[in-house]
């Protein structure tokens, strides 16, 4: 009998971003300006630092949390072990608004090695969430234009993680080789979340099909598939069409 050979174990980078720029995200008026001490002369607009970190083992119980409390759907360990994929090391991640973990991206690939046009390498957000509290500051766009970008321009994986059962050998411990870019994305959202259509039709996504019974425990249970066929115009990094 074949023996099937194991996955390289990857580490996870775990790196904490530089601070995010939402002013560059938010449209105009977006952070509300306060006045100090009754002020009349000067108002301060309150900048939030603003940092993603790489899903681990370790915060993955906070994952599940964030996601528990936003969105109506129990999901697998399966799908948490999934999505620590060391391949997706610089796509899912946890937002952190100062030192609170208030939001998180999960994506998977698909078609990653087709060449044929009819099934073409494809982002797909599985989630996306933001704590009520946090939302309307463009913590969402930051966290899907991140994923977008990284889907276009991938990094190396980090390196293995060395054996400890076994020699290891430098062969062993070379990083797999980045990813192809992939330049399509795509999503489900729930039919009658206006809101959420709204807000990936504002980063290029469109609208292309109702999928009946997309989801099995939720009301209603069909989904819109939303689909962008062009990251980097999405990104405004190419003129549409281009």
């Amino acid at each position: 009998m074949a023996s099937t050979k194991p996955a390289t174990p990857y580490s996870t980078a775990g790196t904490v971003s530089a601070p995010l720029n939402l002013d560059s995200l938010a449209p105009k008026g977006e952070h509300q300006a306060v006045q100090l001490n009754g002020s009349k002369r000067k108002n301060y607009r309150p900048v939030p630092k603003v940092t993603l970190t790489s899903l681990t083992p370790n915060n993955s119980g906070t994952l599940r949390r964030i996601n528990s409390v936003v969105i109506p759907i129990v999901y697998s360990d399966k799908f948490y072990k999934d999505v620590l994929d060391p391949s997706l090391d610089d796509i899912n991640k946890l937002l952190y608004y100062g030192d609170i973990p208030v939001g998180a991206i999960c994506c998977r690939f698909e078609n990653l090695g087709s060449t044929s046009a009819a099934k073409q390498p494809t982002l797909v957000i599985l989630t996306l969430a933001i704590l009520a509290p946090y939302r309307s500051q463009s913590l969402g766009t930051a966290l899907l234009t991140t994923a977008l970008r990284s889907a276009l321009h991938p990094t190396t994986p980090p390196p293995p993680i060395p054996s400890t059962d076994k020699t290891n050998t430098r062969a062993s411990l070379v990083p797999a080789p980045p990813r192809k870019p992939v330049r399509r994305a795509m999503a489900h959202v729930q039919v009658g979340n206006d809101d959420a259509q709204r807000f990936y039709e504002r980063l290029g996504f469109k609208k292309t099909e109702t999928v009946k019974d997309y989801y099995s425990k939720m009301q209603p249970r069909d989904a819109v598939l939303m689909v962008c066929d062009d990251i980097a115009a999405a990104l405004g990094e190419t003129p549409n069409g281009a």
